[in-house]
């Protein structure tokens, strides 16, 4: 019979032998291809949630420290508590907050790999770094792999970390109330630049917090320099053109802009401070340094942002008790605003940040 079949001996295996070894092979790829697939995957969502994470809690701290500079250097538990809500395991560990803002130490070298900050730090404005890196809920801060390790005969697993950078100062261009007052006035009533209040969404602060934003002062309570007939200044204050008819207007710090120094308030203005009053937001109100002539002619110059909440008003035919006082604290040819000076936050990414601090600030994500 083997004689009859005229294949030699044993040859017969040879065929079966070389597919088995080539599916082996196959498999063998695909389990390390697959492994690397699968682990690369979690290293990637991991930094992503880092990332995310690291994100959040850069731009809480940048806030914090915008709005109150004397917390400033205490927002670990703010930052920690951002980096876990983003972790999908919801846990992270904040390795570092540093910069340069109050109370803030400097920050240590910047990691040698992709988990570092990028770009370059800020110069001119105060910063805010915070790192963060891998913490599973049992304590550790190695994501061990899923197959890796089983193929090789383990692995320890790979620690991740993002960074994220945020800076923030006064903004060079925004939109404000269509009103404005001098700089000297602002200095006055915030002990130059010193007292502010929480926002109203931090409760509700005490009355010796009010001040009176004198528009047309007769008894002479303003020490800033007098013009005629008790206005600060030759066009002391003034209600900004209202192109929009909103009593809103884009101004930008360091440059002109147009107004006129009459008594009466237009209908949107009127509309626009009642809503104020009533709903206790903070508005912005652009405060000059220089003015040029008087009348419908005036022409100020910007100098920044003050963050106000209107409590009350007394103007032509046009007013309002304070909410917080209860009382009208101006009277007969007086024109005022009463309200208290807040550090407020513009809620606009990507701003300009330029111009003096006036208690408003932008917070931009810079790395």
């Amino acid at each position: 019979m083997r004689r009859m079949t005229g294949h030699p001996p044993g040859h017969g295996d040879d065929g079966a032998v070389a597919a088995i070894v080539a599916v082996l092979l196959g498999v063998g790829v695909l389990l390390g291809v697959g492994a690397i697939v699968v682990d690369v995957g979690r290293l990637y969502a991991e930094r992503e949630q880092l990332q995310s994470g690291a994100d959040a809690a850069a731009w809480a701290v940048g806030e914090a420290c915008a709005t109150s500079p004397a917390q400033c250097a205490a927002q670990m538990t703010t930052a920690r508590r951002y980096a876990d809500g983003n972790a999908a395991d919801a846990a992270a560990t904040v390795t570092a907050i540093c910069g340069t803002g109050p109370g803030l130490p400097g920050c240590p070298a910047p990691a040698d790999n992709r988990t570092g900050c990028l770009g370059t730090v800020p110069q001119a404005v105060p910063y805010a770094e915070v790192r963060v890196e891998t913490r599973l809920p049992d304590g550790t801060t190695a994501l061990p792999p899923v197959f890796a390790g089983a193929l090789s005969g383990g692995h320890d697993g790979t620690t991740v970390g993002a960074c994220a950078r945020v800076a923030w100062g006064p903004p060079r261009t925004t939109e404000g109330f269509a009103v404005t007052f001098s700089l000297c006035e602002w200095r006055e009533l915030t002990d130059n630049g010193t007292t502010f209040w929480p926002a109203p969404s931090m409760g509700v602060p005490p009355q010796t917090a009010e001040r009176v934003v004198r528009l047309k002062d007769d008894r002479g309570l303003s020490t800033c320099p007098a013009g005629p007939s008790g206005w600060d200044r030759p066009g002391g204050f003034g209600w900004l053109d209202d192109p929009s008819g909103s009593c809103a207007v884009t101004v930008e710090a360091d440059g002109t802009f147009s107004g006129d120094t009459g008594n009466s308030v237009s209908q949107p203005c009127k509309d626009a401070m009642r809503e104020t009053v009533q709903a206790r937001d903070v508005i912005l109100i652009p405060i000059y340094d220089t003015v040029r002539s008087q009348g419908s002619g005036t022409t100020y110059h910007l100098s920044g942002f003050a963050s106000f909440v209107l409590t009350g008003y007394e103007l032509s035919g046009f007013s309002a008790p304070s909410w917080l006082t209860g009382r009208r604290l101006c009277g007969g040819p007086e024109r005022c605003l009463y309200g208290y000076f807040v550090r407020g936050l513009v809620p606009t990414t990507g701003a300009e940040i330029g111009g003096p601090d006036l208690g408003t600030a932008i917070v931009n994500l810079v790395g």
